[in-house]
């Protein structure tokens, strides 16, 4: 921590200034402040909350001045301190956040005289704490192209290395290093189960099924290599209910860690690959138990007469809406976007979701569930392994958008699907809280596990929430914006078994509409807006299904 003090006192000096300053300056010059209190003090440096306290001094900066000269130094210095804090947390988390840091910087203020402070700085992150030299090269690479004369050019004196050789090797390895296994998450319900594997570092990996015989339950087994397994894990995790009954890991060959999984049942498995952090997960299908009433009409459904479009799976089948369950997005570590006013993504859309679910209660007499009902932070991953554990009917996530662009604003619903719309991805890299390069990888990663019918029902229900929330609030607002239904690679919709929107109520970043969210009442006619569009939607299936 002596650099940071260091820099903090640097900061200081800097800061002593007898020119009058815009609000811009005097914001920074309060986070500066705030920094140099903070490196005097090795107490408060032992504890996270008040390293997150002067990072959000910083974050306020650049979000309430995001086209002043101060906004790019904001950013910098937002992401030291999350490299910084990586040096107590050692949670990788830290890290990226940094690194989501330093991309804005050489993204959005190219023209900045520290955006290749930026590159630098996050090339010596993957280099030296992420053991990513394929990633830090790319970096230098841009350094030397971008900024051929700027001082951080002079700093890489030797020329970029030769990429190495291609390996033989499945295509879903992305390193060399050896990863160690070091975390096994699960969420079980009777006929679903997901399964996580936590990683140090990327790998490949083979997956396989196995009937039931001799005595033996059906099972999925998946290889990872190069791994180890962590000596802290326990070789066999017994599970008590749902259809995962027992996890069981073993060093299977010297770089090969295998993962056994019995089960009482399998129809259907699906394995994949998420980096930032590195894990593999496992969705498992087990055999439905008939726990719901069939349709109304058994009868076979006619086909629609030529010249009209196909009825999705849902209308042919009649099926109604028993069970919503509803995600508000970010909580607890995790606060989300942070907007004017001091305002939280996070509390924004807690009360949101708690409004919803009271309108949905009060209109459909359906259940209702929260993935999150007070400020706890609930993984991305689990969100919707909840909601398939649930067997909800439809899954929505409410979320706030921001943006470093003040005139942003308006209302927007994505659905699921891979895209080339850069404000799209822009979205998803935030919400993912990934950058855009891990974004190419999940894109790859739909083409193999989207369907076509959940695409086309997860459509018309963002159509529908999207129409009735801008018109309801278009009612009793001005200026209100329609941006429209888009489709983006979002970690939280990923897996999920039924219908699944994300909803970007409001920008949070905007004068006006952050004056709105701190409204109960823009909340609620939020929440009624979004019921609307569910209410239309499942009307729709009805009709079509009648």
């Amino acid at each position: 921590m002596r650099i940071l003090a260091l820099l903090a006192g640097v900061l200081l000096l800097l800061s002593l200034s007898a020119h009058a300053l815009s609000p811009s300056e005097k914001a920074l010059v309060a986070a500066k402040k705030e920094l140099e209190r903070f490196s005097r003090s090795p107490h408060q440096q032992r504890y996270r909350r008040y390293w997150i306290r002067v990072i959000n001094r910083f974050r306020r900066v650049y979000l309430r001045y995001p086209e002043s000269p101060e906004a790019p130094k904001a950013l910098l210095w937002t992401a030291r301190l999350y490299r910084n804090l990586y040096g107590y947390s050692h949670r990788r988390q830290d890290l990226e956040e940094a690194l989501r840091r330093y991309r804005m910087i050489w993204v959005h203020y190219p023209e900045s005289p520290l955006a290749d402070d930026a590159l630098y700085e996050a090339a010596q992150i993957y280099r030296q704490l992420l053991q990513d030299p394929v990633r830090a090269r790319e970096l230098e690479v841009l350094i030397r192209k971008r900024y051929p004369h700027g001082d951080m050019a002079q700093k890489l004196k030797s020329p970029p290395p030769s990429p190495p050789k291609p390996r033989k090797e499945p295509r879903s390895s992305p390193s060399e290093e050896m990863a160690t296994v070091k975390g096994i998450r699960h969420w079980s319900g009777e006929d679903y189960s997901r399964v996580v594997v936590d990683l140090t570092a990327p790998v490949s990996f083979e997956d396989h099924a196995l009937r039931a015989s001799q005595g033996k339950p059906p099972r999925v087994f998946v290889d990872l290599r190069p791994s180890r397994l962590s000596p802290y894990l326990r070789p066999e995790i017994p599970i008590r209910d749902g259809l995962l009954t027992r996890v069981r890991l073993g060093q299977y060959r010297p770089d090969t860690v295998r993962v056994v999984l019995d089960l009482k049942s399998l129809t259907s498995y699906r394995a994949f690959y998420l980096s930032h952090p590195p894990r593999v997960v496992i969705d498992l299908l087990g055999e439905e138990k008939k726990t719901r009433p069939p349709a109304a009409s058994t009868g076979q459904k006619p086909r629609p007469p030529p010249g009209k479009a196909c009825y999705s799976l849902a209308q042919q089948l009649g099926l109604k809406v028993r069970r919503i369950v509803i995600d508000p997005g970010h909580g607890g570590h995790d606060p989300g976007a942070l907007g004017l006013y001091g305002l939280r993504e996070k509390d924004i859309t807690l009360r949101v979701s708690r409004y919803l679910a009271r309108e949905l209660r009060k209109r459909l007499g359906c259940e209702v569930i929260l993935t999150r009902n007070r400020d706890v932070f609930v993984p991305l991953i689990k969100r919707s392994a909840l909601a398939n554990m649930k067997r909800g009917d439809l899954f929505i996530s409410v979320h706030v958008n921001a943006s470093p662009n003040r005139r942003a604003h308006g209302i927007e619903t994505y659905y699921l699907s891979f895209t080339t719309d850069p404000e799209a991805m822009r979205v998803a890299a935030m919400e993912n809280a990934i950058s855009r390069h891990s974004l190419s990888e999940l894109q790859s990663l739909l083409k193999k596990i989207l369907r076509n019918t959940k695409i086309q029902e997860s459509r018309t229900l963002a159509r529908e929430i999207q129409k009735h929330l801008v018109a309801r609030l278009s009612r009793r607002y001005r200026g209100v914006k329609d941006l429209g239904v888009k489709k983006a690679p979002f970690v939280v919709l990923i897996g999920t078994r039924m219908p699944a929107v994300l909803v970007e109520i409001s920008f949070i970043t905007n004068p006006t509409e952050a004056r709105r969210l701190r409204s109960d009442r823009y909340l609620q006619e939020v929440a009624r807006g979004i019921a609307d569009g569910i209410q239309a939607y499942i009307r729709r299936m009805e009709l079509a299904s009648s």
